[in-house]
């Protein structure tokens, strides 16, 4: 589903493009004319090599293996540097080390497409901007393999990157890079970023808002109260981070203090929760005295 919208935006930006719009409100009307009709894809003949390329890799999408991987292949002789070809490979492929290898190929191209005078343009708006959407997906790819091959402080340097390409994260990268934060000691990054994003409610900022100060403090009665309120908002959390195994499967989508957002975050939380010594005592015994009441 995800990709189909894709191929859907892709084509409603190529028919935009060759409208050759010589003002905003000009560009408005068309899109007033459009609203609610079919967005046709372009004729293969007066498409790019590039997007010829682009639509192959949105299509393996929806394809079987062996068919998906034909249409990559394909994808790459027309293009090299295919930026969605990459993305699917890294997506597609079980060994992490070869996976890195496909992201990183990824990354040096859209590094290279939207550096220099791009990057001085548009830096703050690179989700915002349909060209780079893919490019900042598969930064958000990398961090989290490098995540999971332990290189945490290079996953940790690249949501920064992502952070000041998009401050208003689209993609929630605070929600991690923010427990990383804690993990790694460094605490006027995630003071800094919990001051920006100051109005977030959710499990992430809640129970790392109480983890913070047990770390720093203890179990004061700020962090008491803060974990107490994180408790409340979001009752699944303390069983799933005092698992003795962390969750493998992340939850695709979730509602505010419900079950699925409390997997989301166990999802990452629990190795940090459990690498702080105290935090998964001290959690129980919190939960355990609410209970009583």
């Amino acid at each position: 589903m995800a990709k189909q919208h894709d191929k859907l935006m892709t084509d409603l930006h190529r028919m935009l493009d060759a409208q050759n719009f010589k003002s905003l409100e000009e560009a408005q009307k068309f899109m007033d004319t459009i609203v609610g009709k079919e967005i046709p894809s372009f004729p293969d003949e007066v498409l790019t090599d590039a997007e010829k390329a682009q639509d192959l890799v949105l299509d393996a999408y929806e394809l079987s293996p062996k068919k998906a991987k034909a249409n990559i292949e394909k994808a790459l002789k027309l293009d090299p540097y295919c930026i969605e070809a990459y993305e699917f490979l890294a997506m597609h492929t079980p060994v992490l080390e070869r996976a890195i290898d496909y992201i990183k190929k990824a990354i040096d191209i859209g590094r290279h497409r939207f550096g220099g005078e791009y990057l001085d343009k548009n830096k703050g708006y690179f989700w915002g901007l349909h060209e780079t959407r893919t490019y900042m997906r598969c930064l958000l790819l990398y961090a989290d393999m490098l995540n999971e091959a332990g290189e945490q402080k290079k996953s940790i340097a690249v949501m920064e990157e992502m952070l000041e390409l998009n401050p208003n994260d689209n993609q929630g990268v605070r929600d991690q890079v923010m427990l990383y934060f804690i993990q790694t000691n460094q605490d006027e990054k995630y003071l800094k970023f919990a001051k920006i994003f100051k109005e977030d409610y959710s499990a992430f900022a809640l129970f790392d808002a109480a983890l913070f100060i047990f770390k720093n403090k203890g179990a004061v009665a700020q962090a008491n109260k803060k974990l107490k309120a994180a408790i409340e908002y979001n009752r699944y959390v303390p069983a799933l981070l005092t698992r003795k195994k962390p969750l493998e499967n992340l939850s695709g989508y979730y509602s505010p203090g419900d079950k699925e957002e409390a997997i989301y975050y166990a999802s990452f939380a629990h190795r940090v929760w459990h690498a702080i010594p105290g935090a998964i005592d001290w959690l129980k015994e919190v939960k355990e005295s609410l209970q009583k009441i």
